[in-house]
């Protein structure tokens, strides 16, 4: 509220604070009481080591989402030239990626144009943008996969059945578009099946985060169209991202 530092305001204690910015704080405070997430309060979330603008009409970004991030700097073959982040949301991923990777270009993808618009955003703020291609796009419809060669994909895969199991933060807030897809929270990535088949290059990878109740399910749903299927734990060892090479 102060737009200071946390050193700064730690150095500063006794510095008045104003009327306008005390009532501001406590008007968010007790919008914080009845569970929104800090992060649509202050409008940014942390992911790997850099700050990304966040709205509620984007999922926040997640720790566990890093591990596709980890995996893709962890390959030890050559360096991907073309990625595409298939339903980005905030540009988290791409964005990431981008910085971490400044020989590869992108293609960042959602239905929404106000998360396109976001994920522009943090992609010029993060000096990445000339390397990312924007596209309102049903996930793959209007990328060239032809010439992917990883895909990332955190799309919603939360089973329907678990809503009543969430916290409040998650129910009440965040688009439900973004975290649940059917019954068994498998619809998304099954119409993603349908839409690569036939469209993807010999030895492109796919990275997807799952349920930890998905990975054998998982397996199962890509070997049509695959020639290996990995499932990846996350630190609490449960299954977390699914990595399918065509």
């Amino acid at each position: 509220m102060l737009g200071v530092s946390r050193l700064d305001m730690l150095l500063d204690l006794q510095k008045p604070v104003s009327t306008s910015s005390a009532q501001e704080f406590l008007a968010l405070a007790d919008r914080r009481a009845q569970g929104e997430p800090v992060a649509y309060l202050v409008g940014e979330k942390e992911f790997y080591g850099l700050s990304f603008r966040v709205t509620p009409s984007v999922l926040i970004p997640r720790p566990e989402t890093e591990i596709l991030v980890d995996y893709v700097l962890g390959r030890t073959a050559a360096i991907p030239k073309y990625i595409a982040d298939i339903g980005t949301g905030s540009g988290a991923l791409a964005v990431t990626c981008a910085c971490q990777l400044p020989g590869s270009y992108f293609v960042a993808t959602d239905i929404s144009r106000s998360a396109l618009r976001l994920a522009h955003v943090n992609a010029q703020k993060h000096g990445v943008a000339d390397r990312i291609i924007f596209l309102e796009s049903n996930l793959v419809d209007a990328v060239q996969c032809q010439e992917v060669d990883i895909f990332l994909a955190n799309l919603p895969y939360v089973p329907a059945s678990r809503r009543t199991e969430m916290n409040r933060e998650v129910i009440d807030y965040e688009p439900h578009g973004a975290i649940f897809a059917g019954e068994d929270g498998l619809d998304t990535y099954r119409e993603l099946i349908m839409k690569l088949a036939g469209r993807v290059k010999r030895g492109a990878l796919l990275l997807c985060e799952i349920d930890f109740s998905q990975g054998l399910a998982v397996r199962d749903l890509f070997a049509g169209i695959s020639l290996e299927v990995q499932v990846i734990k996350d630190q609490a060892l449960h299954d977390r991202v699914a990595v399918v090479v065509f």
